[in-house]
């Protein structure tokens, strides 16, 4: 399974990397602003609410309830290029390395993701996403998921000028055992640069054993009068070597093709091989 490999909210255009001149107090500003914020949101989000909750791009990909008070997951992968899996579109054709590290408790839930081009450093790949989580149960086949976090572009310093806000809502529905479908709803640039972003993005995933695949549409909005577009594409893994039933190791491919583009957007593909770990 890919990871969104993403702008950076990557999950899940990309996002613009702005290579500006760095300014280190508003770096310092941003980094400072955004560990208080997390910090206030994990303890308002400590209420009773039992279930697991993952962030961009596996938000709502495999919501299921745990006994034990804290689960946590890290997924790795190598790229064969560097496609926004999460907001549905292509950097370019550079091998890529990224990895996702989820902790949840029944209440609330935390993430790290890197990524990172492996030719150049310049590169809008190179950004880093963390933020907290809480998922919403309704019944036993909806789940409602915010997400609110930062993205912070890592071309030169951990916080590059552009860093910013984002904030997610994903809505899921469970159409039978091996069947979901969902969608998300992804704000980027929120609070400091106000270059606002939307994007939809409607998933249908498939999980049978070792085998994964999905199917996704993505629609960037033209609300904030920023470019839209629309583009699809498919993901497909494959656990070709399993520890346990949260360890492995898996193959797999996905790609990206652009219907419609306000902007001059490419088409993309890669080749993914990776290792989940987790408890």
């Amino acid at each position: 399974m890919a990871l969104f490999t993403e702008p950076s909210m990557g999950y899940f255009c990309a996002i613009r990397q702005q290579r500006l001149n760095i300014h280190f107090v508003n770096n310092y500003i941003f980094l400072k602003a955004f560990v208080v914020g997390t910090l206030f949101l994990i303890l308002k989000f400590a209420t009773p609410v039992s279930a697991q909750s993952l962030p961009p791009d596996t938000l709502t990909s495999k919501v299921e309830q745990k006994e034990q008070v804290a689960s946590w997951s890290l997924t790795s992968a190598f790229h064969s290029a560097s496609l926004y899996f999460f907001s549905g579109s292509v950097d370019q054709s550079n091998p890529s390395f990224d990895a996702l590290f989820i902790y949840d408790r029944k209440t609330w839930g935390a993430f790290f993701y890197k990524s990172l081009d492996l030719l150049d450093h310049t590169t809008g790949v190179n950004y880093a996403m963390l933020g907290v989580h809480k998922i919403f149960l309704v019944g036993t086949k909806w789940s409602f998921v915010p997400t609110l976090g930062g993205e912070l572009n890592q071309n030169y310093t951990p916080a590059d000028k552009g860093s910013d806000f984002i904030f997610d809502l994903a809505i899921s529905y469970k159409i039978s055992e091996h069947l979901t479908i969902s969608n998300d709803a992804l704000f980027q640039n929120l609070i400091i640069t106000k270059d606002y972003n939307w994007t939809n993005r409607l998933k249908l995933s498939y999980q049978q054993q070792d085998f994964n695949v999905s199917a996704l549409l993505w629609q960037r909005s033209r609300a904030f009068n920023n470019a839209g577009y629309l583009s699809t594409g498919l993901d497909i893994s494959y656990n070709i070597i399993k520890f346990s039933h949260t360890s492995n190791i898996f193959v797999g491919a996905s790609n990206i093709y652009m219907l419609q583009s306000d902007a001059s957007r490419a088409n993309g593909f890669m080749f993914n091989l990776g290792l989940n770990l987790g408890n």
